[in-house]
């Protein structure tokens, strides 16, 4: 059990720091961005990167529903919390993709 738990805590901790990997070298840490520096293309590359990065939990995630469901729904709940940084990053740089007329 206590095995589950660390993986779980390693796995929550890669998804919240936007380090899992995705075969690119690109870790996205959303919440460190002035979006205002970017290109469009750079802004919509580093969303992509980082939904990339958090969908790559998935098939972690279920390897851990095997390993136990109190794993599993960490995993899951470390996804969410992934899901909402994405959400608000965007929110965030709305202005910016706005003012620059990008079409993300």
């Amino acid at each position: 059990m206590k095995t589950n738990l660390i993986l779980c805590t390693a796995f929550a901790a890669s998804i919240l720091s936007g380090c899992v990997t995705t075969g690119s070298d690109s870790n996205v840490d959303l919440t460190n961005i002035n979006f205002n520096e970017l290109t469009c293309e750079q802004i919509s590359q580093t969303f992509k990167d980082y939904k990339a990065n958090v969908d790559s939990g998935d098939a972690l995630t279920g390897l851990l529903s095997i390993a136990s469901t109190d794993a599993s729904a960490a995993a899951n709940k470390a996804k969410s919390a992934a899901m909402n940084v994405y959400h608000q990053a965007k929110k965030t740089a709305a202005p910016a993709i706005k003012a620059k007329g990008c079409r993300i």
